[in-house]
């Protein structure tokens, strides 16, 4: 059998791709479609490390190609649309490679990029303003040219990653949105002269406040582009069939159990309401890879299969800004509304920065479009970074306890098992300092960061405004309201006498689904090690409405529990 052609890990630039003969999820239908539009600026909002890079190589290679052989069989060839292809100068602007710890430093970074793109055109810059540059390069292209392409790729890469940045305070941030700002409107007052533009990014551009969206086409919601980034079944079934047979092999199972378990870790992405599901295309292609070697395939067997998105900064950039931000895990919304609204330098909202980062995508549940993880990768390394960060300690080689027992949790709330839910929640707890569980607001973060990204539960919300108080926390399975009401070293009698004096349980009665009313009095006993320490708690439930009692008393910080359910 011939050797299968090598999988495009880690080459992000198309000449080399196809020079090298490297497998070509064949996207440029796509692009014809795209240049195809009325209007010459074209913007992509996607996660990192989902494609935008290689695509943006693709369309610098097709406006200022030296070969029309790369483009041999590809679709823009077929069609014969690439004879209307100008050959013409192009400008690429990376501005992932802008950095620095100041607003001065990124400013300087900034114009070094844009000096060193004017240098290879030939243009010796004279200005000290990255803007300025960029007027003058572009004066000169249209002299020279009189047309030219300009891409730019994570236009807002300076600004997202300031965002869990200590160092940058408001100001700061501000500063650099302004640097940014001079430097796109620059671009757009050059419209006459550029025969395209192409815009990437994490970010809703219309949204940003760095471009007008008004003369752009934004493709970013747009069903008809949704898989201009990104794997389809059809995609990988015609340009990776020969691998998936081959991993199939290695690994033990048919060819359809391999696509089942590829799709169940690696697809699930949706950016539009009506597209079709997305796989990631790294994490994919990473996994295809090992998994058509023998030796790596019995190790996947092993161990698991790998997590490659996530670990390319990805979940450092989202944990150390929830991190630094903890106040910010009760206003999670899990709901689509305003998931592509800009970021916010200094609070950005967290159903925002988690869509816009790749951490949760469009799903539809009861013909409700909400938020939630797409697939196993990334929802295991979402529970597991969420609430290990949440409590300042490494994975330590329980990440696979902890999967455990968040599944355990969701399966009790799911059948109604109240105690074994919490149960679940005191295992994992174990080994926590009190000094990071000192408040009551600390326990209902943790329950509430626990609750967010476990399967099964539709919503979280806490400190919920009712008709004569604030509901601690509310979670919404498929058929309960489930109401907490949360105490530190208090008495569980008052915490149910607050749930029904209150009328918090009122709210959700017509809702048609069952709902439970849950005091918890989290009780704290420092041990030797002034840890929340691991041992076993006892619960016992019996039939009558408020009334649970425990079979005998834990040697360890527990929680006494008391539930009452509504018709």
């Amino acid at each position: 059998m011939p050797p299968l052609p090598p999988l495009a890990i880690d080459t992000y630039d198309f000449a080399t791709l196809r020079r090298e003969e490297q497998v070509y999820v064949d996207k440029t239908s796509y692009i014809q479609n795209m240049l195809e539009g009325e209007k010459r600026v074209a913007f992509l909002a996607r996660p990192r490390r989902f494609g935008k890079s290689l695509l943006v190589s693709t369309l610098e290679h097709l406006f200022g190609r030296e070969d029309d052989d790369l483009f041999q069989g590809l679709a823009i060839a077929t069609s014969g649309y690439l004879a209307n292809v100008p050959r013409v100068p192009v400008l690429v602007l990376n501005m992932a490679r802008v950095a620095g710890c100041s607003p001065k430093e990124v400013r300087n970074s900034l114009l070094d990029l844009v000096c060193k793109e004017a240098c290879r055109f030939g243009f010796t810059p004279s200005q000290n303003e990255p803007w300025s540059v960029l007027n003058n390069l572009f004066s000169y292209l249209e002299r020279v040219y009189g047309k030219f392409v300009v891409l730019v790729d994570e236009y807002d890469a300076p600004l997202t990653d300031m965002l869990a940045n200590s160092l940058f305070s408001l100001s700061d941030k501000q500063q650099v949105q302004w640097h940014l700002r001079h430097l796109y409107h620059t671009l757009q007052a050059w419209n006459r002269a550029i025969q395209f533009a192409f815009v990437t990014g994490i970010m809703d551009i219309g949204e940003s406040g760095l471009f007008s969206p008004n003369n752009l086409q934004n493709l970013s919601a747009d069903a008809r582009f949704n898989a201009l980034c990104g794997f389809t079944e059809a995609e990988v079934d015609m340009f990776l069939r020969p691998h998936i047979e081959e991993a199939a092999r290695n690994f033990g199972c048919s060819s359809d159990m391999m696509r089942e378990r590829l799709r169940m870790h690696y697809h699930g992405y949706r950016f539009t309401v009506s597209g079709e599901s997305l796989y990631n295309p790294i994490s994919y292609l990473t996994a295809l890879d090992r998994l058509v070697t023998p030796q790596n395939a019995q190790e996947i067997i092993l161990t698991g299969f790998p997590r490659p998105w996530i670990r390319t900064g990805q979940a450092n950039f989202l944990f150390r800004y929830i991190q630094t931000r903890g106040e910010a895990l009760t206003d999670m919304d899990f709901s689509a509304a305003g998931a592509r609204d800009a970021l916010d330098l200094d609070k950005p909202a967290l159903n925002a920065l988690l869509f816009q980062s790749g951490f949760v995508t469009l799903k539809q549940v009861n013909n409700e479009i909400i938020l939630d993880c797409p697939n196993w990768e990334v929802e295991t390394a979402f529970q597991e970074g969420l609430f290990f960060h949440c409590f300042g300690r490494q994975m330590g080689g329980r990440g696979s306890r902890v999967r455990e027992l968040m599944h355990r949790m969701a399966q009790a709330l799911e059948n109604g098992e109240c105690a074994a839910s919490l149960d679940a929640f005191d295992r994992l707890l174990d080994g926590v300092p009190y000094a990071e569980l000192a408040t009551e607001s600390n326990f209902r973060i943790a329950l509430h960061v626990v609750c967010s990204v476990v399967r099964g539960i539709l919503r979280v919300d806490s400190e919920i405004p009712m008709r004569r108080g604030y509901a601690d926390m509310v979670v919404e399975t498929r058929d309960t309201f489930y109401v907490f009401e949360l105490k530190l070293d208090k008495d569980v009698a008052a915490a149910m006498t607050q749930i029904e004096t209150r009328g918090y349980l009122e709210r959700y009665a017509d809702a048609g689904k069952r709902v439970v009313g849950i005091g918890v009095n989290f009780v704290k006993r420092p041990n030797r090690d002034n840890k929340w320490e691991p041992s076993k708690a006892n619960y016992e439930w019996d039939s009558y409405p408020g009334k649970a009692t425990r079979l005998r008393e834990p040697e360890r910080p527990t929680h006494e529990t008391d539930e009452r359910i509504v018709g």
